[in-house]
């Protein structure tokens, strides 16, 4: 099996700092490749294209090292992907590849330049800019196909609870850490976990918690106890904790979980019934994003027992299912 992380937008752009754990890039070329899929190469020169274009750097060493490994993982879970995207679509998705490229050749000529010339100012190489754009084109018209207002209806029935549907009145206990400090984060979640179980073991979790939130918390609801009143859907609180609110019963509280700013606990008080419907939704946006985020996940899924490698040693994440890699 597959499993690697999943790591947001928002926390890599958190984690742009100059660091002293990269690796040595004067050591590789763009032409090198840094993992494998069934033996087939990807090359540092995709990875350099997509931190390039996403971060807007021309050293890639400025780059954090978690950054780099994050972005090698997302290359891979693309290219698992674009495998299943292939096999689906064949010739047909291939020739509209093709015409692509044809398009932003004749445009660099326009400009007086060419796909060699792009590749290199991106620290890159001409077959990295063709499957960059295979993945993107393949991906584009495979959603377009999917993402009918049919699917999105039926992908709504079955997650209601994340777009509305209730209501949940909370309270949390918030201890700022700074994420790239992993011992610090260690001993926070530790603190936390021995909190958790003493108010549990509390004759009245509401009061513990509430006394637990005055004296521990950094939130500006600490003074209150830690009640932060009622929340609905992702946007009132950041995605991972609405997650954990909505498999929280109410009167119990959850385990620490972590965010880019620090750690939290919730406690639901209550849980309130408001049913909607898909026209009642006012933004589509949040199940537009997760149903293509489901997607992503199913075709990677097929593609379950393909053999990763990861040829430079240094961007291997951390954390991932060793079952399916070759040493």
């Amino acid at each position: 099996m597959i499993d690697f992380p999943k790591i947001g937008l928002t926390l890599l752009f958190a984690m742009i700092v100059v660091s002293p754990t990269t690796f040595a890039e004067d050591k590789w070329k763009p032409e090198d490749p840094f993992a494998a899929i069934n033996g087939e190469p990807i090359f540092l020169g995709e990875l350099n294209l997509v931190l390039v274009e996403r971060f807007g750097v021309n050293q890639i060493s400025k780059l954090d090292i978690r950054v780099q490994q994050a972005t090698a993982a997302l290359l891979v879970r693309r290219h698992l992907a674009l495998r299943a995207l292939h096999d689906q679509a064949g010739e047909s998705l291939a020739a509209i590849v093709d015409r692509q490229v044809e398009s932003l050749e004749s445009e660099l000529k326009r400009r007086g330049s060419d796909l060699g010339r792009y590749a290199k100012e991106r620290l890159s190489t001409e077959k990295a800019v063709r499957d960059d754009l295979d993945f993107k084109i393949s991906w584009g018209q495979y959603l377009k196909s999917r993402l009918t207002e049919a699917n999105l209806q039926r992908f709504f029935e079955n997650r209601k609870a994340n777009y509305g549907g209730g209501r949940w009145e909370v309270s949390q206990i918030f201890v700022a850490v700074d994420s790239a400090d992993s011992d610090a984060v260690q001993s926070v979640r530790s603190s936390l976990a021995n909190l958790v179980r003493e108010i549990r073991d509390s004759d009245d979790i509401g009061q513990a918690f509430a006394a637990a939130a005055r004296d521990h918390s950094d939130s500006v609801s600490a003074g209150d106890g830690g009640m932060m009143g009622w929340v609905e859907k992702d946007g009132d609180l950041p995605s991972r904790l609405m997650q954990a609110v909505r498999s929280t019963k109410p009167g119990e509280i959850s385990d620490p979980l972590q965010s880019p700013l620090g750690m939290h606990v919730v406690l639901v008080h209550q849980f309130e019934e408001m049913p909607i419907t898909f026209d009642d939704l006012n933004d589509i946006a949040p199940l537009r994003r997760d149903a293509a985020n489901a997607l992503f996940d199913y075709l990677i899924q097929t593609q379950k027992d393909a053999r990763v490698s990861w040829l430079i040693k240094s961007l291997e994440p951390p954390s991932l299912d060793v079952a399916s890699q070759e040493n």
